[in-house]
């Protein structure tokens, strides 16, 4: 998955959704950890501005 930031408000809707703790938020950024998420969509689903996506 890909956040696109400069789409991203850092609502954090994808960070409390994820069931793998894949996604944190560092200073002023939403990172998603590759070797833990296993794509399932959710944050995508969540993202209320479409800045999340699937490579």
């Amino acid at each position: 998955m890909i956040i696109d930031m400069e789409e991203c408000g850092i609502c954090e809707d994808c960070i409390d959704v994820c069931m793998e703790e894949a996604i944190e938020k560092k200073a002023y950024k939403v990172i998603i950890d590759p070797d833990k998420c296993d794509s399932c969509g959710e944050c995508v689903d969540v993202c209320p501005v479409g800045a999340i996506y699937e490579e």
